[in-house]
């Protein structure tokens, strides 16, 4: 006959249930969510020069001195050079913030998996916000509106853009529209190679990278690998085989047949982007004792002086 055996209770020694020792776990728990989660490189940025400011606004004053030496004998004075102002450009970082709030319950209820969800749910969101911003100017500059512009006022592609210098034509970074093909980039390569200053003297760029969305991924790996030339009977070598043009895919570029060229991110790389406060989380009190709460906040802005290393060609061209 089975003997009966009475229960006995069981329980943990977690100490007592206080906000003050939950909110130890949370913040350590937050703290190794941001390091997995930051962790991973943000595509955008890297088509940006980043910059750290501690004060209210950057202003970029620009003065070009220009000209071709002349002949003059030792004896004669001294001819000078001319200068002429360029577009001035004043950075003001923005703040951006958002919060979230963890109830008791939860955490009672030993649900720490909800609440790592959560916790990583408000840092990819700061993540996103990043990388919608690296790319808002790329995404609208062949657009009609206007959302973001240059120093000059015009969008970061565009035709027809003020010369600072007198007398010089307008210059232009924004390609003859035409479909993704190796012959419409090797124009863009070409129009980098002629690339002028605000004096309109030759200052060539070297095309190094080509960036496209997702969608024309396969076309551009087509256009720049393919040993001989494409869509063609001949057997000539293809050009971008052999010079390793690099492909860079962007996933948040919006446009279906939009593309960039990119030269070497040097002093003529004028897209900048400022840091005021870099990403980071802080508890703060939001009046109720059964709420934790966070908030994720940043300081930053985007903005760019004369875009001449960035060309864009908005695709459609057949």
């Amino acid at each position: 006959m089975a003997t009966a055996s009475a229960n006995t209770n069981t329980f943990s020694r977690p100490g007592v249930l206080m906000q003050d020792n939950f909110a130890d776990v949370l913040d350590s728990r937050f703290a190794f969510i941001q390091r997995r989660k930051w962790g991973v490189p943000i595509q955008g940025l890297k088509y940006w020069q980043q910059r750290n400011t501690s004060r209210a606004y950057e202003m970029h004053g620009y003065a070009s001195a220009g000209g071709i030496v002349p002949k003059a004998r030792d004896v004669d004075p001294i001819p000078q050079m001319h200068v002429i102002p360029g577009f001035n450009n004043t950075y003001t970082p923005e703040e951006f913030k958002l919060g979230i709030r963890i109830g008791e319950r939860l955490r009672e209820t030993d649900q720490y998996s909800v609440v790592d969800r959560h916790m990583s749910d408000l840092l990819q969101a700061g993540t996103d916000t990043i990388e919608l911003y690296a790319a808002l100017p790329f995404n609208t500059t062949f657009d009609s509106v206007v959302e973001w512009t240059c120093a000059d006022g015009m969008n970061l592609v565009d035709s027809a853009r003020p010369a600072e210098g007198p007398g010089v034509a307008s210059w232009s970074n924004l390609e003859t529209s035409a479909a993704l093909s190796p012959e419409s980039i090797a124009t863009m390569r070409l129009n980098f190679r002629k690339n002028v200053n605000e004096w309109g003297r030759k200052r060539p760029l070297k095309m190094e990278t080509l960036v496209v969305g997702a969608d024309l991924e396969d076309t551009a790996e087509v256009a720049l690998t393919t040993p001989k030339k494409v869509g063609t009977d001949l057997n000539d070598n293809s050009v971008f085989a052999q010079r390793k043009l690099k492909l860079e895919v962007w996933d948040y570029l919006t446009s279906t047949t939009g593309w960039f060229g990119f030269g070497a991110k040097n002093d003529l790389h004028e897209l900048y982007w400022y840091w005021g406060v870099r990403p980071g989380v802080k508890p703060y009190d939001c009046g109720n004792p059964d709420v934790r709460a966070y908030r994720m906040r940043m300081v930053f802005v985007t903005g760019a002086d004369r875009p001449m290393n960035v060309r864009g060609n908005d695709g459609i061209g057949s």
